[in-house]
């Protein structure tokens, strides 16, 4: 952990005095907190290996040498490194195919890429990975742990398979062979697991006694004494670990490579999630960098021993830390003490029975199926759910990276459904009629007529094409000359989305009507304008870029629309005659009105264009709609008929008005 700003620096001298300090306030609470963590993990690290399909003493080198290691160079000084389910797993998968050299070369690859993970600072990625992928793959190891352990519980020497359906199919082949003692140990040691603890914890002594040492002494009690004929792990070697170097081939390391990246990424999300739990208990701050690169040295290092891969544990810190540990010299000292146990009571490991062993690891491997998680993601998000329950099955059943790999690809499928669903286009008044734009509006009919305002929210992306797309060609009133896109609600915009927008900006362009965009976040315009095109736009301003849509309106008042006035050509305002009424008749002749095909009154307007004797007109109505309507047009003839009749009446209506007078 980095030290804090007014931490005194390190003096030589300060040694003797430290270690006095330390001797009188930690010594005794981090030796009885090791002690006690070293009996719970010595059993688990056997328990580990036999679920990995290896021998069990590689199980114990792995939490000396990785449970020193962790806890002298890690980042979270409660954290104790080991064998956990997760890796065993993958261990037994790797070693199915590729043997041990194979294994030894992902955990190697492994610590390698968790170390690069801690250099370039990018361990808290892992953090970001989707809850259900994660509870699903979890869920989908605690099941191989326990279909792993059937045979163990029913007391059946099989070999170990890396599918668990094989495993089933060889235990059913097998069932004559089923031994009830080995199911009696199993069920207890599962008894004393799961409910020991409710009637020890206001016990003052009993209370520190852990429920896996009580099993472990029962269960080597009843084998010794009694001599039960069932499978038992065997006597594991009294010797230290080696040094040993294994062959590395570029072949077997591109083989292996996809389970070296599957333990980097157990591992780096284990020991961080198992350190925010220690940082929670004991009101501490890990450096996650520095973890990451303690993990992936321990996992460089433990092959050269016979070790397994390795990363910090959940239970075995929280042991340590309701123990009374204080420094990290309580995870060294469990490392010692796993040590003793192995070289003056390894032989007793001839008489611990594999149905102990699955007791417990049944229990853990039912604990990791986590169904309450299942139900809550299921009332968030059904989709999710089974995401979760797919991610599992095929955990189980299949290869554990294509289990991850699925899982990935469904959460990335339903994270792009979920974020085109957030994505709108909406005019101003759908989205905000109180607005002040939406006031502007409507105090000026002349705004309604040549521009329109749309407001984009949510993030203009790729897969929020097809909305755009269905407004600009469906919806978008792309004839009015002025087209206002408000974006001060999209917080992120690609590239697609850009070569989408320049496309538009060029089609209005050569339309020769303007676009203007406001409201852009920082980030957002910095992202556009980055884009060259985008870019030349603004420059030769086919497009205006303006911080509020007010501002954009009151531009385009000043500037645009006097330009739009005079691109356009004269114009003839013709009245169509609707529903005239006989008062309207009378006050047109009384007038004496000789206007020869100029403007009259009434609700509507059309425009005249007069070529080669034929009129087009469009005739707006008030709904917004513009019928297009032909009208021939002699204007000799009409001026004529004006002069005679300016009023425009029948005959019958113009000689019913001569008799009245």
């Amino acid at each position: 952990m980095p030290e804090p700003k007014n931490a005194s620096k390190f003096d030589i001298n300060d040694i003797p005095s430290r270690a006095s300090n330390y001797f009188k306030k930690s010594f005794t609470f981090d030796l009885k907190s090791g002690f006690i963590t070293a009996i719970v993990a010595l059993p688990l690290a056997i328990g580990f290996a036999i679920a990995s399909g290896v021998e069990p003493y590689m199980g114990v080198y792995t939490a000396i040498v990785a449970g020193f290691l962790g806890s002298l160079l890690g980042g979270s000084q409660f954290s104790i490194t080991g064998p956990t389910g997760a890796m065993g797993v993958v261990v037994l998968a790797a070693m199915t195919k590729y043997g041990m050299e194979g294994l030894f070369l992902a955990t190697l690859l492994a610590g390698l890429i968790q170390i690069l993970l801690g250099i370039f600072k990018v361990g808290k990625l892992a953090k970001f990975m989707p809850l259900p992928i994660m509870s699903g793959f979890t869920g989908g190891i605690g099941l191989l742990i326990v279909f792993g352990q059937i045979p163990n519980a029913l007391g059946l020497t099989i070999p170990v398979h890396e599918y668990s359906y094989q495993t089933l199919f060889d235990v059913l082949q097998h069932i004559d062979g089923v031994s009830i003692v080995a199911i009696l140990i199993t069920i207890g040691t599962a008894i004393i697991m799961l409910y020991m603890t409710r009637f020890t914890k206001n016990r003052k002594y009993l209370s520190s006694v852990p429920p896996t040492i009580v099993a472990l002494i029962i269960s080597l009690c009843l084998v010794y004494f009694f001599g039960l004929d069932i499978p038992t792990i065997g006597a594991i070697p009294t010797k230290l670990p080696t040094f040993s170097f294994f062959n590395i081939t570029f072949g077997l390391a591109m083989n292996v490579l996809p389970y070296a990246v599957t333990l980097a990424l157990l591992g780096t999300i284990e020991s961080l999630m198992c350190a925010v739990v220690c940082d929670g208990m004991t009101a501490t701050k890990h450096n996650s960098d520095r973890e990451l690169m303690a993990q992936g040295v321990t996992k460089i290092i433990t092959p050269f021993f016979g070790g397994l891969p390795s990363t910090a544990a959940v239970s075995r810190s929280v042991v340590n830390i309701r123990e009374g540990a204080k420094t990290r010299a309580s995870g060294m000292m469990h490392a010692f003490f796993i040590l003793i146990f192995m070289v003056f009571f390894g032989s007793l490991a001839l008489y611990l029975p594999k149905a102990f062993v699955a007791g417990i690891l049944i229990c853990i491997g039912a604990r990791m199926v986590n169904l309450h998680e299942l139900k809550l993601i299921y009332k968030n998000d059904r989709f999710e759910a089974a995401i979760f329950i797919i991610t599992m099955f095929l955990t189980v059943f299949t290869d554990l990276i294509f289990a991850m790999e699925v899982g990935i690809l469904l959460t990335m499928v339903n994270f792009l459904y979920d974020m085109t669903k957030a994505t709108s286009i909406e005019t101003v008044e759908e989205h905000d009629s109180d607005d002040r734009i939406h006031e502007i509006m409507n105090l000026n009919e002349q705004y309604k007529e040549k521009l329109a305002i749309y407001t984009i929210n949510g993030p203009f992306f790729f897969g929020a094409m097809n909305v755009f797309d269905h407004k600009v060609n469906a919806i978008l009133p792309t004839k009015k000359d002025v087209i206002i896109i408000r974006m001060r609600f999209v917080p992120y915009v690609d590239s697609t989305a850009t070569m989408r927008l320049n496309d538009f900006i060029e089609s209005r362009h050569k339309e020769k009507r303007y676009v203007i965009i406001t409201g852009l976040r920082t980030v957002v315009k910095k992202n556009l304008l980055r884009n060259e095109t985008f870019e030349k736009h603004v420059r030769q301003k086919e497009v205006y870029l303006f911080d509020s849509t007010e501002k954009a309106v009151e531009y385009a008042k000043a500037e645009l629309f006097p330009l739009l006035d005079k691109r356009e050509p004269k114009k003839i305002q013709v009245t169509e005659e609707t529903e005239k009424t006989e008062s309207d008749a009378i006050e047109s002749e009384t007038a004496g009105s000789k206007e020869t095909g100029a403007e009259y009154s009434g609700k509507t307007a059309a425009e005249i264009k007069n070529s080669e004797n034929v009129q087009e007109a469009e005739t707006e109505a008030v709904d917004g709609t513009k019928p297009k309507v032909k009208i021939e047009y002699d204007p000799e003839a009409e001026m004529s008929k004006k002069s005679e009749n300016p009023a425009g009446l029948s005959e019958d209506d113009l000689e019913d008005l001569l008799d009245r007078h």
